[in-house]
């Protein structure tokens, strides 16, 4: 039997900074931390809801099918997100009470090891002027100190200055995005556990007459470093910026899961992901200067793709 929602939860869902899926049907809400399996989750949902996942990448800008390639031609329309619903409906559904809340959390060392490896050490574009780093294009990696240095400067930037977290959702600590309040949720998954929350969906989505679409690995990173190579130093720092979501979490500070090695042999990936984003922020600055069509569309992309090569040599 449901109850209605509080206030304050309704406020907080209707507000996040995040993205949170809300299927009215099953009355079912799944709030996403970002860098926490959370485009895997919200793609199975939506195709779990009978709904194509709306967009695709289009026009590879390389010879590999990597996301940093790509354009993303779509957007959020369709599907069960929160924003999707107008006010009557949402505070309806509210009133009436949700039958399944969820979120997935992640051990924050591997969190901003994620964001880290996805955003920052490949320039995807606009995320290091986004916290006042220095935009210095194309870099590329010879060797793995380097690297690895390369996460000893943003963290020791982040630490210095800790508001500047607030600039991108995926740092912000999960103590502040899940509002420091676990106590309506019904499941409070792990991604190092992520199959106890697959086991808790199915289960869910079976008394609502749906089957839980398998669930991938859509966002993954192309390099994975094991906290063993970080600097202690660092890794110091990293669980003072995020000292208070272990408490809240429930998270053991040295229970690292992630696995990973960055060998010398892996460098070329990181500097052919590098170079795939700077290709891309000039496609997204052409595209932004002229109307949007698909004939047009291609056009852009291969100029881009052009500049691109130019660009990095």
């Amino acid at each position: 039997m449901t109850v209605p929602e509080s206030g304050r939860f309704s406020t907080w869902v209707r507000t996040y900074n995040g993205m949170a899926f809300l299927h009215p049907g099953w009355a079912l809400l799944y709030v996403s931390v970002p860098k926490a399996a959370g485009t895997a989750l919200n793609i199975a949902l939506t195709r779990s809801a009978g709904i194509e996942f709306p967009g695709r990448f289009v026009e590879s800008l390389g010879e590999e099918p990597l996301v940093s390639q790509t354009v993303w031609d779509g957007h959020a329309g369709g599907r069960p997100m929160v924003e999707s619903l107008d006010d009557a409906a949402f505070e309806a559904l509210m009133a009436a009470g949700l039958r399944h809340v969820l979120t997935v959390v992640r051990h924050p060392v591997e969190r901003l090891l994620a964001t880290w490896t996805s955003k920052y050490l490949v320039r995807a574009p606009y995320y290091r002027e986004r916290i006042g780093l220095p935009d210095t294009g194309y870099r590329r990696f010879d060797d793995v100190e380097a690297v690895l240095g390369d996460l000893d400067a943003l963290v020791a930037h982040l630490h210095a200055t800790p508001s500047l977290v607030h600039r991108d959702v995926h740092l912000v600590s999960q103590f502040e995005l899940l509002e420091r309040d676990l106590s309506r949720f019904d499941h409070v998954g792990r991604t190092d556990r992520l199959g106890e929350t697959v086991g808790w969906l199915s289960e869910r989505l079976a008394r609502e007459g749906a089957t839980l679409h398998p669930v991938g690995h859509d966002n993954d990173s192309p390099v994975r470093v094991d906290p063993s190579m970080v600097a202690p130093r660092t890794l110091a720092r990293i669980h003072d910026l995020y000292r208070h979501d272990y408490a809240f979490l429930g998270i053991d500070p040295d229970d690292v899961r992630l696995t990973g090695t960055l060998a010398p042999d892996r460098l070329p990936d990181v500097n052919r992901e590098i170079e795939h984003n700077v290709r891309a922020e000039v496609l997204h600055r052409a595209l932004a200067r002229r109307p949007s069509s698909a004939p047009g569309l291609r056009a852009v992309v291969r100029q881009a793709a052009r500049v691109g090569r130019g660009l990095v040599g």
